[in-house]
């Protein structure tokens, strides 16, 4: 697949906004990125579909520090594939006077075309979350 700038765009502005609404604990908002079959896949496990991904995240960010911001680092676009895959870094900082990095962990996502526009499809923690 060869993407377009705009669709370029999209797609970086996708996993941006995902930990936007993962720091803004907004577990619906973050869920309505994926697709409706998409799939979260940690160290703890799998979660397929919006119900089981909203759960999930809802444990995970109840785990961690109030306030914490979930940051998406180096993101590149891999267009090798039929659906993109999307590599970074996750940092989960811990804001304040002293701010401390509380995880960083590699992710991969695949995303995908749908009717509402680029969606997550596949988001996974390949190392260091925790």
């Amino acid at each position: 697949m060869s993407l377009n700038a705009e669709d370029s765009l999209a797609i970086l502005q996708l996993v941006t906004e995902a930990d936007n609404c993962a720091s803004a604990r907004d577990a619906e908002g973050y869920v309505e990125l994926f697709t409706e079959d998409g799939v979260l896949i940690d160290a703890a496990g799998t979660a397929t579909g919006w119900a089981e991904l909203v759960a999930t995240v809802a444990a995970v960010w109840f785990d961690e520090p109030s306030g914490a911001l979930h940051l998406t680092l180096n993101p590149t676009i891999d267009e090798t594939e039929d659906d993109p895959a999307v590599y970074s870094v996750m940092l989960i900082l811990i804001p304040g006077g002293s701010p401390r990095i509380f995880a960083a962990a590699r992710v991969r996502q695949t995303v995908r075309w749908t009717p509402e526009g680029w969606r997550i499809a596949v988001r996974e923690i390949l190392s260091g979350a925790g």
